[in-house]
């Protein structure tokens, strides 16, 4: 409890003084790249499993899908390269804030070449080439800082993904994330996110229960804990399919991870705040979501 504590307080001065983000973002970025192996392999774990998702669900193989949106794509473009090695020719990356840089494709392609079977062709770019311009070759374009709504035509995508982002918008943003979504999906096209919904701090505190952000009230959340770094908005499974079903979407997965008796028994060492009481202690103690849905 005194890490996660102190690692609140640490996130909300560094937002405060001149500098302190871009110190922060530096220091997240060497912890990062430190392990960027173990890092690739987590977030291609995510890819298999969405190439898995729309074969075994939607009966369709990602490579026949031309057109990939990846939005909030962050500074490892894992899932894009990946999907470039199944075919994928046109993607677009796009984030609230310009997290990637040209070295950090680049590191991310020499992982996912140091763990390809042998045989396998490069992702990387050869000795020489420019990051800008390798990526331009596969088919990669990053738009970074990109609002909503983005400025792409209607319909011009087979595949939209979002991976780990929709647990810290707030329910209005993330509404909006489904309408756009829905726009500039073609009528058949794929919707694909995945949510982490256990409290994110637990990684940097193991001793923390999974669930202690289910503590607060909405008002103490907002007044101590939440900040720009981790700004998490508590929601659960129900909530969330409320926001996707506002959208023209048919969900044909909807798969949860959690809820069980040692999840529940998890969540009961830091029983949640009475604005909570509503929701069965088995959805509360979901820790992650992913969804597969399509275009109406």
């Amino acid at each position: 409890m005194m890490r996660f504590m102190a690692k609140v307080a640490i996130q909300r001065l560094i937002g405060a003084i001149p500098g302190g983000p871009a110190l922060y973002e530096r220091a997240r970025r060497r912890r990062i790249f430190d392990d960027i192996d173990s890092e690739v392999a987590v977030k291609r774990a995510v890819a298999e499993r969405y190439a898995s998702v729309l074969r075994t669900v939607g009966g369709v193989e990602v490579g026949a899908l031309s057109n990939h949106l990846e939005m909030g794509s962050g500074w490892l473009p894992v899932l894009p390269l990946t999907f470039r090695r199944y075919g994928v020719t046109r993607q677009v990356l796009t984030d609230v804030a310009p997290l990637m840089r040209g070295e950090d494709a680049v590191a991310v392609a020499a992982a996912l070449d140091r763990a390809a079977p042998v045989g396998a062709q490069p992702l990387a770019p050869p000795p020489g080439e420019a990051a800008d311009r390798w990526l331009e070759r596969l088919g990669i374009r990053y738009h970074a800082p990109q609002p909503l709504p983005m400025p792409f035509p209607d319909a011009s995508f087979d595949l939209v993904t979002i991976t780990q982002v929709l647990q810290y918008p707030a329910p209005d943003v993330i509404r909006a994330i489904h309408q756009e979504a829905a726009r500039l999906l073609r009528p058949g096209g794929w919707y694909i996110l995945s949510v982490e919904l256990a409290d994110l701090y637990h990684h940097f505190d193991p001793a923390l229960p999974r669930f202690n952000f289910l503590r607060y009230s909405e008002a103490t959340w907002r007044r101590w804990f939440n900040n720009p770094y981790t700004p998490l908005n508590r929601l659960r499974t129900t909530q969330h399919r409320e926001l996707l079903a506002a959208a023209p979407f048919d969900i044909l997965l909807w798969e949860t991870a959690g809820g069980g008796p040692d999840d529940i028994a998890e969540l009961r060492r830091a029983p949640p705040h009475a604005a909570f009481f509503h929701i069965p202690e088995a959805e509360l103690a979901r820790t992650n979501l992913i969804v597969l849905a399509r275009r109406r």
